[in-house]
């Protein structure tokens, strides 16, 4: 009998500690996909010039921020003039017509021991016509090595770094928005999405709400009218 308890509690032993190893796997996985969920929303933020809402992704304890050989700005009130007031021209959103897009790849997501901080490395594609006047279409690319924190149970983050690899104006003639009409041979069961009036082509409305701060998210349509924001 007291070798069947015996048994009893070393199979109970066993099975806590594969319970713990696969608890802690579960969330190490989770912490990753948190972090990977931020940088890629930061990435959907750039597309959009969404200056507001990109800081707000960053930690309070003294993040900080450097793109290429702009130099290396601390704290959330300077990251946000650098990029609302450098990067943006002082313009929050997109004009009409005008496009950026800033497309996250390849992260490789590191986390901590202890499970509080985190660090990636991870490539971006940029492609734009900013502002929507010019002649040239930007094609850029860069690498990213970032910190992240988690800050009161969320993840942030803490550092943000990018170093250019390339950039290119390429002469462009024309760059539209709008696809094949619907075909009037096999009509479609409902209508598609609408352009915005704002931009001037169609915009998918964000199913997300901020991934730190939970608001919702608006159209990024710039309104020129209300000058900085």
């Amino acid at each position: 009998m007291t070798d069947r308890i015996d048994a009893l509690e070393r199979r109970l032993a066993a099975q806590d500690d594969r319970i713990a190893e696969l608890s802690a796997a579960v969330a190490h996985q989770e912490d990753r996909e948190a972090i990977e969920r931020l940088q890629y929303a930061y990435g959907y933020f750039m597309d959009n010039r969404m200056f507001d809402e990109m800081v707000d992704l960053f930690c309070d304890d003294e993040p900080w921020m450097e793109i290429g050989q702009r130099g290396r700005y601390f704290g959330k009130a300077r990251i946000h003039s650098f990029l609302l007031d450098v990067l943006g021209d002082g313009r929050w959103g997109l004009l009409r017509d005008e496009v950026i897009n800033h497309v996250q790849m390849q992260p490789l997501i590191t986390v901590e021991p202890g499970a509080m901080t985190a660090r990636s490395r991870a490539r971006a594609q940029v492609q734009g016509n900013s502002p929507p006047t010019t002649e040239f279409f930007l094609l850029a690319e860069a690498i990213y090595e970032n910190e992240y924190v988690r800050e009161d149970g969320v993840w942030k983050i803490k550092g943000l770094g990018v170093a250019m690899t390339f950039y290119t104006l390429l002469p462009r003639e024309k760059i539209w928005f709008h696809s094949a009409p619907p075909s009037e041979a096999f009509p479609p069961d409902q209508p598609s999405l609408p352009d915005d009036p704002g931009l001037g082509r169609q915009f998918a409305p964000w199913h997300f709400t901020h991934p730190v701060k939970g608001y919702a998210l608006r159209v990024p349509a710039s309104d020129p009218a209300e000058g900085a924001r």
